[in-house]
């Protein structure tokens, strides 16, 4: 595969990772298959492989992967919010395939979190530089809202340049 950036490598690969979770999700409905941090690790491993990652690039994609989903599913299932207030702006910017595969591999009839769950604080944290999926972030220190129509690199807040934000939950 041939990426214009590194930048566009990871975010593919991001992309990537997450359609390898949902695939594993649905195969794991029809056995018992692994845990979601195993199939985390595997699609971890299957887009090192294929986007020639290094290890700190795939692990930083999965950290990323699995805070997304974290927050996902607590917003879907925990608050009772749908998809479209997790990601805090119209749909119709959003890749149907993408909000699909995101909306799946959060629902928490598929998902067995127990072993999942890290601190609350430290997963909602963003920071410029990560990659993050669709949605809207707030900039810790000014309030200024970013969004994002797909998987795209966290800027610093065009306002005040700090590199802090939260996933803003309408």
């Amino acid at each position: 595969m041939d990426f214009k950036t590194n930048s566009e490598k990871l975010i593919k690969a991001f992309d990537h990772m997450v359609e390898q979770v949902n695939q594993s999700i649905h195969e794991a409905e029809e056995a018992v298959g692994p845990g979601l941090e195993k199939m985390i690790h595997n699609a971890q491993a299957v887009a090192r492989d294929l986007y020639a990652l290094t290890q700190e690039e795939s692990d930083s994609l999965a950290k990323a992967l699995k805070r997304d989903l974290h927050k996902a599913n607590k917003t879907l299932n925990q608050q009772g919010k749908e998809l479209k207030d997790w990601l805090s702006f119209d749909l119709t910017l959003v890749e149907d395939r993408f909000i699909d595969l995101v909306a799946k591999a959060a629902d928490k009839t598929w998902l067995d979190f127990h072993a999942f769950e890290y601190e609350d604080h430290q997963a909602s944290v963003y920071h410029t530089g990560e990659i993050c999926s669709a949605g809207t972030l707030r900039c810790n220190n000014c309030g200024k809202h970013i969004h994002f129509s797909k998987s795209s690199h966290i800027p610093p807040c065009a306002t005040c340049h700090h590199s802090e934000f939260y996933r803003v939950i309408s």
